[in-house]
């Protein structure tokens, strides 16, 4: 469990350091270049994005999962991803001129011509990464990352300064992408074979497909609403909607996103080993919960103040959205690891079932409820949580055996601390109601330090597993020292 431990850490400081950077990026970036710039790369940007998520065609995740992973099925999945990457670059190359026709902007078709690059060069580096991924070697993962995002920044930045417009940005992109590829061979294993291969490639292509049907689910059903609230009610609705869903997101982006990373690998290790999958799905729904939990609970109840204090009185609108999609999020929240839970046990299938019935359902909720304003498009996601919690529920048992007093058992304990760090909230929620003067940001203020104390307080009065962690990385800590 410390590597685990060290992955988290690890992962998580990456994360947040590349926030931070790409943050200051776009503040600089915003006084370099004008917004027409920053709009015509960010209009190539999206044209390529669907072919972006296809790029490793499910071949990372085919990697990280395999319970019996020889040298010809690793050979036969660079083949796979190398035809897949190829193909999708010279799509990219070729379909630039038509993009640039239709947005009367030649602009367009320089800087897709540019990220063709990438596209070029991303199959020598998927395989490596992912190896790297499933033998959790996130000290090189870490530094990887870290240093390709460094590079990517100021490659970006020097060339704005330097004139270069819109197309600074796409330089930027593919020296990350050089960045990553020199590194990884650099530090790639040197067992890891990486030349073509074709004797496994029916295997890992059948694995690979239905991975990349998968991933273009989940980005139309990323999209699904925003799509729909705009073609019914206008981009109004879809602006206040978006800086609601936007703060939800931030949660994936701080620290979903590095424990995707890590429980990828972990869950694939932990069913080759044969380990019960219930009891580490459980495990993980304990330690996950008890930072979900209060984080959208003190969202929702200070949802006015941070809305306010962030945007301005202009984007009101967005706070009670904001509340119903917290809301949402907790009835979700109990199966977030599910997208990496069942590729890592080889039960991909669950996922599709999953998203086939939550795109038409959640599309024909929204559909529903748009013309009838953000309040009923809020309540709409809630009813979509629920069914699609329920459909979670019954796959993960069908999967591994899970069950409801399972459920219950793991999450208990979160749900005492969670009530308790939530008082400080909740009574100033109360008190804003009555005597709503108190300026944002000292509420925000109020509501962090409080929340953190009773947090860490009611971790130890109700004994919750994840204390033992926070000891165990102080204990660390001052034996380093």
């Amino acid at each position: 469990m410390s590597k685990v431990r060290k992955s988290i850490l690890l992962s998580l400081g990456q994360n947040y350091a590349s926030f931070v950077i790409q943050f200051i990026v776009s503040i600089l970036l915003a006084r370099i270049l004008t917004p027409a710039e920053i709009g015509l790369y960010s209009i190539a940007a999206v044209l390529i994005s669907f072919a972006n998520s296809l790029r490793d065609f499910g071949i990372s995740t085919y990697i990280i999962q395999e319970r019996d992973l020889t040298a010809d099925k690793i050979q036969s999945a660079f083949t796979l991803t190398l035809c897949t990457a190829w193909i999708l670059a010279l799509t990219v190359y070729l379909g630039s001129h038509f993009a640039a026709q239709f947005y009367h902007q030649a602009g367009v078709e320089q800087v897709m011509h540019i990220l063709a690059i990438n596209f070029l060069l991303i199959p020598f580096g998927t395989v490596p990464m992912a190896y790297m991924y499933r033998q959790m070697e996130f000290r090189y993962v870490t530094l990887i990352k870290f240093i390709t995002n460094i590079t990517s920044s100021a490659t970006t930045l020097a060339l704005a300064y330097l004139g270069y417009s819109y197309l600074s940005m796409a330089w930027g992109s593919v020296s990350g992408i050089v960045c990553t590829f020199i590194l990884v061979q650099l530090w790639r294993s040197k067992d890891l074979p990486l030349t073509p291969g074709f004797k496994e490639l029916r295997k890992v292509l059948k694995y690979a497909s239905l991975s990349s049907f998968i991933t273009i689910l989940i980005d139309i059903g990323q999209t699904e609403a925003d799509l729909i609230m705009g073609r019914v009610s206008g981009m109004t609705m879809v602006g206040y909607f978006g800086r609601a869903s936007g703060l939800i997101t931030a949660f994936d982006t701080l620290v979903m996103r590095a424990l995707w990373d890590v429980t990828s690998p972990y869950f694939s290790d932990q069913f080759r080993k044969d380990h019960s999958m219930k009891e580490s799905f459980e495990q993980s729904l304990s330690l996950l919960s008890i930072i979900a939990w209060p984080f959208f609970v003190n969202l929702a109840l200070m949802a006015k103040p941070i809305v306010l204090g962030l945007y301005g009185k202009q984007w009101e609108a967005s706070i009670i959205p904001l509340q119903l999609l917290c809301l949402f999020t907790l009835i979700k929240s109990p199966f977030m690891l599910m997208g990496v839970f069942m590729p890592a046990i080889g039960k991909l299938e669950q996922n599709l079932y999953q998203l086939l019935m939550r795109i038409p359902v959640r599309a024909a909720l929204v559909l529903y409820s748009a013309p009838m304003g953000l309040l009923k498009v809020g309540e709409a996601f809630v009813i979509s949580g629920l069914i699609e919690s329920l459909t979670d529920f019954t796959q993960c048992k069908l999967a591994f055996g899970l069950t409801a007093q399972g459920l219950l058992a793991s999450t208990l304990k979160s749900f005492w601390v969670t009530l308790i760090a939530s008082l400080p909230a909740l009574l100033l929620f109360l008190i804003d109601r009555r005597t709503p003067d108190m300026h944002p940001w000292t509420e925000i203020m109020i509501c962090l330090f409080a929340g953190s104390i009773t947090w860490l307080g009611s971790l130890f009065v109700f004994k919750h597993p994840i204390r033992q962690e926070i000891l165990s990385l102080l204990k660390n800590r001052s034996g380093n020292k």
